[in-house]
């Protein structure tokens, strides 16, 4: 049927190019059309369609450094890019008269974008913005929707049905790699309440194509059909052979199709073309489609509007799709107020605008710096081939509270606190916060496995999880009835504590009524056999909590005996039969991974938060608490996060005592330095120490005693640690004579109680609430000798973290360096407080044993205010009360030395370079006039080395050789081979910036076959980059790119942060010189992101510089000189002359592009002075090229001729690669003067007389120039 709706603005993007607008007023039965066509120029270009994709799916993923600024100047540009749009549609002045029209008759409004082309549809229109008004169109109580020429917007499809049935189709084909794309199902789950009708959302299991067709018919044939299929997961291209078997009707269209990724039954992906799928709607008439399906990185959103656009061929009547993608409280706020309005008796149209208008209004999303501003209101789109309505759909609730004000309030509620309901079982305790990769890996789990324990400490959450997988269960239609997931708990004392227990509850459960009549007159064989067959025939969830009391941790108390041996058999026996033949499923959740029960059981790990689960988590406790938020900004309460290690159960005991006590106040009690605040009253889920006593108590006594030393670790344990600690003759009687195979039999006993859990490089992770226990556990044992003992463990410690640290510090030079990185990272934390403890103590040579390879790790990691907190506490610790430095010949002399060296290093890598300098002088004096010995050589060679880096690093190139060779000379005399290699090093990038490429590489074989034979990785990746850039400027750019890559796979290895910005960096100055200059941005961003994340202000300078040239180079001068001068503006402040010159030289090309030649000469000429006076003949002769290129333009020939010469002349031989068209320009413009112009230019220029190759090669004409001598 059809029927008058409300007044629309049609408008047709033709396939000639042009735009037509027509008018259809509400009262009319036809469009008018409001003049004639107009062309159509789509107004945003490729890098504004990139930015705008950058800005809704990149930007809050990492909103720091650069990207903190990018962001919000996309954000700006938004209605300028609206304006531009609306500017294109409405092109003429009749189609603006009928737009201001409709506008002015005042009723609702509709713009329709039609046409057949998925990429024309596919372009971002909801962005346009009238620019008389100051709200974007789809904001301003006007409907945005798309649709094809050939369907008829007017035909009404009308959905019977009291209440909406949604099915989702959760995806996630490349299993736990997709877990960063969010759920969307469960915070809408939680939205759906707020919306005043009844709204069933049901799960499809598995996610396939097949089950899908099965689920919608046999809905469509129960009478309770979906009038929603919503498809959550990826969107691609693909093409398919024209043998694909569905039909001629598939392949309408040739090139690539718009598909959907399903999962195969047996998992991995599969790729079905939108008209395959919509083949399956239509035979169930599902009227609308749901998708948040994207591929990133696609310009535009051409995958979802090929999607689309297919669906409705093939029937579908609308389409509502996330042209992006998008965040899952965005999504799911966005639906809940869609469905809100169709209850409302809104038409499709106005309920996406009404969903718009939510994301609007409440526009916050979360990211790594807590919840931001994101305009992503236009991401949800809305394709319609025919107007659907929902007479029949039932309101539930009253109108008197908003939307609106019900959502936000559920905003603020934790995940959890839903109203009372019978099944408070499943209630959460607290806030339940994210987990969603282990939500997929529950949910696949228990439909292919069946059986599935949660194993792992006692406090990470694993009851918590059960819970909410539970709920999510009990709400998306898992399960044949809500009331079939059923909880047991296994605590000690129960009374269902057996398999009889369970299987009496689950009777209950599954046969209501007919429990107290037949169920319990059965026989316990009996009772079982009917509650299996259930089990096999109906879909139930059963929930296990606290399993660990059956047999690996039985009740210590006694209270509850554990299960004979013959029970627990019956109870393996019952789960195997389950898992083998049923279609329900048992959730069990343990301290224990309970490997009694065999292999046919799956178990997934349960461990703490991740980081910024455990941030929002944090946020959620502290909430009621706003005063705490000071404390927060502590490095303390950064502490204390860490030694939580994002364990639910210790941040919801613990963070809220920061009301009433300091960050370091709580942080010293974690670790057992002071009484935790709180009492030890309760459960084990209500207090951390009966927690923690519930699995020490089934250790030993003598493992007991042993366990106590974990007290003073900072977070992990090492079996090879702890054994050295053994075996210094100080440590006391109860650690003695335990070497670390032993250690390694406790800490694995430990782990199986749920204590510690398995951690990197073979340690263990310590329960974040462990160290305290054991603190007051050894107080009480050894009363007044506590103290002694203690202090006397400690040293223990540090004399073992002392030997580890030196054999870090050598195998970080070594090819064991990502094994020393990765050790240094898990033990990072005891090694910064064996340091600490040492530089109490005065223990000056032990503190920098332990400090050289932290120094070395938070280089890699680019940790450098870490490391200089660090050199200046050691500074002052070794300094008097005045401040005056101690003897050089003393060990604090020595460690003052190293401390304030490495802080020079660090302001040398900053460009700090007046303050480098000054130290490096101060110290090569301090050892000269120190006696002589190997050492003191070695020292003064490093700081000779240093200097020369530093002259360097300002373009002062004679200066560096000098130092570099005198710090050569002394490590060849040494036969230190180490040094000599950076030495050979220094030299090769002398040479390079010189443009003497073939010896600059030589030099980096010499130094890269000392460091390969050393085996000295850092060093090698090194060598690697620098021969990668060599060869870039020798324009061999497959052989650079290999050594980019090999250069990389080391830096990547050991973690080297500013290693890897740098090699990100040449590859997109490779991508660059190759014309790839979308990928070479991309790069660039890459690199940046790191370098200003490092501080490292001189490579964020290059960075600036380099995407100069990539704006440059695509033609958008504005940008590449606003580039240039931020890259600028940096290199002035730190002195680098060097990269001054570089951005003189493209500022002068912006410039003379632009046709501002006198201020391109004045950059040209700023740039040449450095150059000449650094003695870079190549930039000489770069700098040189350019300004004939000027002079030609600015009609000067004998200026021109003489900067060619200039040009020409920095090299002997000619033509040189470095002097580019130069030689040709020499040519021609020696035979418009003459050659008597060019050997009197030649003469003035160089006082040389003109060379014969130059003279012959000007006077040899260009190949294949016609000489007029040639015939016909």
């Amino acid at each position: 049927m059809t029927e008058p709706l409300s007044e629309r603005l049609l408008v047709d993007l033709l396939d000639d190019g042009r735009v037509r607008v027509s008018s259809w007023p509400a009262a009319e039965h036809s469009p008018r059309p409001a003049g004639d066509p107009a062309e159509l120029v789509w107004p945003l270009d490729e890098q504004e369609m990139a930015d705008l994709r950058w800005y809704l799916e990149q930007y809050l993923r990492m909103p720091f450094g650069v990207y903190e600024q990018r962001g919000p100047r996309v954000a700006e540009r938004l209605p300028e890019w609206g304006a531009r749009i609306f500017s294109a549609l409405f092109a003429t002045a009749e189609a603006r008269k009928a737009y201001t029209e409709a506008r002015t008759r005042g009723g609702q409004l509709e713009i329709v974008l039609r046409s057949c082309s998925a990429e024309l549809l596919g372009l971002p229109w909801e962005l346009m913005a009238d620019p008389a008004r100051t709200v974007p169109i789809a904001l301003d109580q006007v409907a945005v929707s798309r649709s094809l020429q050939t369907g008829d917007t007017r035909q009404v499809f009308t959905v019977p049905g009291s209440r909406l049935r949604v099915l989702m189709v959760i995806s996630r084909p490349d299993g736990e790699a997709d877990v960063g794309y969010q759920m969307i199902a469960r915070p809408l789950l939680r939205r759906l309440e707020a919306v005043r009708g009844s709204v069933e959302l049901v799960v499809l299991r598995p996610p396939t194509l097949e089950r899908l067709e099965e689920v919608l018919t046999r809905a469509r044939e129960d009478g309770e059909p979906f009038q929603v299929v919503h498809f959550d997961g990826h969107g691609v291209f693909g093409r398919l052979p024209a043998s694909g078997g569905w039909g001629p009707m598939m392949f309408q269209q040739s090139g690539p199709q718009g598909m959907l990724a399903f999962e195969k039954t047996g998992g991995g992906s599969d790729l079905v073309p939108a008209g395959r799928v919509a083949q399956v709607l239509a035979g169930a008439q599902v009227p609308v489609v749901v998708l948040n399906a994207c591929q990133s990185a696609v310009v535009g959103s051409q995958v979802e509007a090929a999607v689309a656009t297919r669906l409705m061929q093939e029937g579908v009547a609308s389409v509502v799709a996330m042209a992006y993608s998008v965040y899952a409280v965005a999504a799911s706020e966005f639906m809940a107020a869609f469905y809100e309005r169709l209850f409302a008796g809104d038409r499709m149209a106005e309920a996406v605008a009404a969903g718009r208008r939510r994301l609007a209004l409440n526009n916050e999303r979360p990211s790594l710096k807590g919840m931001l501003p994101l305009a992503d209101w236009m991401v949800p789109v809305f394709y319609t081939r025919s107007e659907v309505r929902f007479p029949g759909l039932r309101t539930e609730r009253e109108s008197s509270e908003s939307l609106d004000g019900i959502l936000d309030a559920i905003r603020r509620r934790p995940e959890g606190g839903q109203e009372s309901r019978p099944d408070q079982e499943l209630a959460a305790e607290g806030e339940f916060i994210g987990r969603d990769a282990l939500f997929y890996r529950l949910d696949v789990a228990a439909r292919l496995q069946r059986v599935v324990v949660l194993h792992g400490p006692g406090g990470t959450g694993k009851t918590e999880l059960a819970k909410a997988f539970g709920r999510w269960c009990r709400d998306t239609g898992a399960v044949d009835r809500p009331e079939w997931v059923i909880w047991h708990s296994f605590e000690p004392g129960v009374a269902s504590f057996g398999l009889d227990g369970v299987v009496n509850a689950i009777g209950r459960r599954v046969f209501g009524e007919k429990f107290d009549t037949r169920f319990v007159l059965l026989d316990a064989a009996q009772r079982q056999e009917a509650v299996e067959r259930a089990l096999r025939t109906r879909r139930v969830l059963l929930l296990w909590d606290n399993f660990e009391s059956v047999r690996a941790m039985p009740d210590p108390g006694q209270a509850t005996p554990p299960l004979p041996e013959r029970e627990q058999g019956e109870m393996r026996a019952f789960l195997s039969r389950l898992a083998r033949d049923s279609r329900s499923a048992v959730v069990i959740t343990s301290r224990s991974d309970e490997s009694w029960l065999g292999e046919g059981v799956r178990r997934i790990r349960v461990d703490g938060l991740d980081t910024e689960e455990a941030t929002q988590y944090a946020e959620q406790l502290l909430a009621p608490y706003p005063h705490t938020r000071r404390s927060r900004e502590t490095r303390a309460f950064g502490e204390v996060m860490r030694w939580l290690d994002g364990h639910p159960l210790s941040m919801r005991l613990v963070l809220p005592h920061l009301d009433t006590t300091s960050a370091d106040d709580l942080l010293d009690g974690l670790r057992g330095v002071r009484g935790l605040p709180g009492g030890d009253d309760g459960g084990r889920t209500t207090s951390l120490a009966a927690s923690i006593a519930y699995s020490f108590d089934h250790l030993s006594g003598e493992d007991q005693r042993a366990m106590i030393v974990l007290s003073l670790l900072h977070g992990v344990a090492d079996a090879d640690v702890l054994g050295a600690f053994s075996a210094v003759p100080e440590v006391p009687e109860q650690f003695r004579d335990r070497p670390g195979q032993v250690w390694a039999e406790l800490l694995e006993r430990a782990s199986a109680l749920g204590l510690l859990s398995p951690g990197e490089a073979g340690t263990y992770r310590i329960h974040p609430a462990l160290p305290s226990y054991l603190a007051d556990r050894w107080k009480s044992q050894a009363g007044d000798a506590y103290d002694d003992q203690r202090t006397a463990s400690i040293h223990a410690l540090l004399e073992t973290h002392a030997v580890f640290s030196s054999w870090l510090s050598e195998q970080l030079t070594g090819k064991q360096a990502q094994f020393a990185v990765a050790l240094i990272s898990v033990h990072r934390r005891m090694l910064g407080s064996m340091l600490g403890f040492a530089l109490d103590q005065r223990m000056w040579t032990h503190a920098q044993t332990v400090a050289q390879p932290l120094d070395e790790y938070w280089h890699l990691r680019g940790l450098e205010e870490e490391a200089g907190s660090w050199a200046l506490r050691m500074q002052l610790a070794t300094e008097g009360p005045d401040g005056v430095p101690p003897g050089l010949d003393t060990p604090a002399g020595v460690l003052w030395a190293y401390a304030t060296w490495e802080q020079a290093n660090r302001e040398l890598a900053a460009g700090q370079l007046d303050q480098a300098e000054s130290t490096y002088h101060s110290h090569i004096q301090a050892m000269l006039a120190s006696p002589e010995s190997p050492t003191q050589s070695k020292r003064i060679a490093i700081g000779y080395h240093q200097l020369g880096m530093l002259a360097q690093q300002r373009g002062r190139l004679g200066e560096a050789e000098e130092w570099y060779r005198k710090s050569l000379t002394i490590k060849e005399e040494l036969g230190e081979r180490s040094g000599m290699a950076i030495g050979y090093h220094g030299l090769g990038m002398v040479a390079q910036y010189r443009g003497r490429h073939e010896e600059a590489v030589a030099l980096y074989r010499k130094s890269l076959a000392i460091r390969e034979e050393l085996g000295n990785r850092p060093g090698m990746a090194s060598v690697y980059h620098e021969l990668g850039i060599a060869r870039q400027l020798q324009g061999r750019l497959t052989e650079a790119e290999e050594w980019y890559h090999k250069s990389l796979a080391i830096e990547k290895e050991l973690g080297d942060r500013g290693g890897m910005a740098s090699g990100y960096h040449q590859l997109g100055a490779l991508s660059q010189l190759q014309g790839r200059l979308t990928e070479a941005e991309e790069w660039y961003h890459k690199a940046l992101a790191i370098k200003e994340d490092l501080g490292d202000r001189t490579g964020t300078a290059a960075g600036y510089q380099q995407l100069g040239a990539v704006h440059h180079m695509k033609g958008q001068l504005a940008e590449a000189e606003e580039w240039y001068h931020k890259s600028l503006a940096i290199k002035e402040v730190l002195g680098f002359r060097v990269g001054m010159a570089n951005s003189y030289h493209g500022l002068g090309m912006v410039a003379q592009e632009l046709g501002r030649l006198t201020e391109a000469e004045e950059w040209y000429g700023k740039a040449l002075a450095i150059r000449e006076e650094l003695e870079d003949r190549a930039g000489t002769a770069f700098t040189c090229a350019e300004l004939c290129s000027l002079a030609t333009e600015q009609n000067r020939p004998d200026k021109a001729l003489a900067w060619a010469v200039r040009c020409v002349s920095q090299f002997e031989e000619i033509p040189h690669p470095e002097t580019g068209d130069s030689p040709g320009n020499l040519r021609l413009l020696t035979q418009s003067l003459g050659i008597a112009a060019l050997e009197q230019t030649w003469h003035s220029v160089t006082g040389n007389p003109l060379p014969t190759a130059v003279r012959q090669y000007v006077l040899t004409p260009e190949p294949g120039t016609d000489t007029g001598t040639g015939t016909d």
